[in-house]
């Protein structure tokens, strides 16, 4: 008896029936994972202190329910023996491997990140000079949301070839610096007070973690004072919000108090 070429045998068990149950429950399990993404949405909204946990719980169900899928598919509907799949498996990765490897290294990237967890959805990281916030890990592409709104997709396997920065960790809340810099004359004892009180006044700052004002000399063309105020804001997204908000209670309070000659100029810069 002649032996079944791949073709015969993938014709036996991957008949027309097969093929549409197959198709039918890829679909519904697309579907069942869009729901999952709505549901975990929505109660991340309806609890914002839970909002990092369910975000980054959220791909790792996704993923196990499409893996949990695919081999239902191919167990309980096709269930073509162990030499055919093996068999199948071979001609399909090496197909996979040639005319998509790209796309490969982006998914098995994406894997990695997936549990090797450098940052988590809901995370501020920065990726190849791209600040935002992690709104959604692929397979193929991690998408970061930035301050102007734009939505970044960055190829996972660029993500595990850069250095990535992560501000929280994790937690909702993260330390956000501003620093400005003032004449060498300014009284540092009372700039240090204002800095402080500005920051533990603003609706944005997270009291449960300490507020610290640093000060040092730095030169750029004249003898300057820099401070540097260091403080923890709520929520992750409040980030620019606060750092503004300290901003303009700072040089309020310093013109008010006329702590500053009048041909001086005060710098401000924030960052995470």
């Amino acid at each position: 008896m002649k032996e079944q070429t791949l073709v015969e045998i993938s014709r036996h068990f991957f008949n027309l029936s097969s093929i549409l149950l197959a198709l039918l429950i890829l679909g519904m399990t697309w579907v069942g994972t869009w729901l999952l993404g709505l549901a975990a949405a929505k109660l991340a909204e309806n609890m914002p202190r839970s909002r990092l946990l369910i975000g980054s719980l959220t791909p790792l169900l996704r993923l196990f329910i499409w893996i949990g899928a695919l081999t239902f598919v191919i167990v309980a509907v096709f269930h073509p023996p162990l030499p055919t799949i093996l068999a199948i498996g071979a001609s399909a990765g090496l197909a996979i491997g040639l005319g998509a490897q790209d796309l490969m290294k982006n998914v098995i990237a994406g894997i990695v990140i997936l549990f090797d967890r450098p940052f988590r959805i809901g995370d501020m990281v920065e990726i190849q000079d791209n600040y935002g916030e992690v709104i959604n890990i692929g397979l193929r592409a991690t998408s970061l949301r930035t301050f102007d709104d734009s939505t970044v997709l960055v190829p996972n396997s660029v993500v595990l070839n850069q250095i990535v920065s992560n501000s929280n960790t994790g937690a909702l809340d993260e330390q956000v610096v501003i620093s400005f810099r003032l004449p060498a004359s300014v009284d540092i004892r009372q700039v240090k007070d204002l800095a402080w009180e500005a920051a533990a006044c603003s609706p944005y700052v997270y009291l449960k973690k300490p507020i610290i004002v640093l000060v040092e000399d730095v030169f750029d063309r004249a003898f300057l004072t820099q401070f540097k105020v260091k403080a923890y804001v709520l929520d992750i997204r409040l980030e620019r919000l606060f750092a503004s908000d300290i901003t303009e209670r700072l040089k309020i309070e310093i013109n008010a108090r006329g702590l500053l000659p009048d041909h001086a100029i005060a710098e401000f810069t924030a960052a995470p």
